[in-house]
């Protein structure tokens, strides 16, 4: 048994700024890096580096991008021949600006990632049916996510959706009808309730109303405020790490592979949402998305009391 990751894989182009441009604005840029990126691609590579070998389905295309990203992810141990190669498409990319305060404004190309199709799933349904918990993000089409519930699903797979970018509400409502576990941030969760969460009263409002469409467990990613927990038989809040804090791209992704990586583990829910704090905490001590995934010491030693 496993954790699978469907969704999106890019080669990031991120540019350092003192301040992010306005509209019609040009900055000079002080410094750029690449490296891989997308939502899915982060959640691998955390996984991985946190001591699990997920599955990892994705779409990329025949071109010099999407061989950076093989290399990539065979450097870090991930199987890569779970990677589909569109006939006619050009790897995704995504183009960042972060300033001083890690604070960034991302313009993504999806490419391959947006011609995933049922058909792709079809071929990868025994990997599917057979993990523990499915990974899922929206970079790719809803169609193609939606086909990777169904064949998790048959196999008892706990399915755990990070709904960003936000779609149509109607959309919205009809995937979290299938999924167990949804994990917001408080930009998403405004847009799927209506409730901004700044504190723990808000968010539990916010909970409510994602629990009343489907989801049995609500993780809401609130960044310095922390991240607040619901499920029908307890709540909490979970206090954020104090880390010196540079880039927080793919941050969010992190904390999903880490929680995945606890609940897989056997740790229980309040455990498991520290857990995935101080991973995605520590993300945002680095450059890059998912380059900045730390591994499972760095998790552990910063989870050691006094650190």
């Amino acid at each position: 048994m496993s954790i699978a990751v469907v969704g999106s894989s890019n080669i990031d182009f991120a540019a350092r700024v003192a301040k992010l441009p306005k509209p019609g604005q040009t900055v000079p840029a002080k410094e750029y890096i690449s490296g891989p990126g997308g939502k899915g691609c982060n959640q691998a590579l955390a996984i991985a580096r946190l001591g699990v070998s997920p599955v990892f389905i994705s779409k990329i295309g025949d071109d010099a991008l999407g061989r950076q990203l093989v290399t990539s992810l065979a450097a870090e141990g991930i199987d890569t021949s779970h990677l589909i190669i569109a006939d006619a498409a050009q790897t995704g990319t995504a183009l960042i600006s972060i300033d001083e305060a890690g604070e960034n404004m991302i313009t993504v190309v999806g490419g391959a990632n947006m011609t995933m199709t049922r058909g792709d799933l079809h071929e990868k349904q025994d990997y599917l049916r057979d993990c523990d918990y499915l990974l899922l993000q929206l970079e790719c089409p809803v169609v193609a996510v939606d086909c990777a519930i169904k064949y998790a699903r048959e196999g008892g797979a706990k399915i755990m959706l990070d709904p960003a970018p936000v779609p149509d509400h109607m959309v919205m409502r009809d995937l979290l009808a299938l999924t167990d576990i949804v994990t917001p941030n408080s930009t998403e969760c405004r847009a799927m309730t209506g409730i901004e969460p700044v504190d723990e009263a808000s968010a539990k409002k916010a909970a409510k109303v994602l629990h009343d469409m489907g989801p049995k467990t609500v993780i809401i990613k609130m960044g310095r405020q922390g991240a607040y927990y619901s499920t029908p038989d307890m709540s909490g809040l979970v206090a954020s790490f104090t880390v010196s804090a540079i880039d927080t791209v793919g941050a969010g992704d992190c904390f999903n592979a880490g929680l995945a990586v606890a609940l897989h583990g056997g740790q229980a829910l309040p455990d498991a949402v520290r857990f995935a704090c101080a991973t995605g905490a520590l993300a945002t001590t680095r450059n890059g998305a998912g380059d900045a995934a730390p591994t499972l010491d760095q998790v552990l030693a910063l989870l050691e009391p006094g650190s």
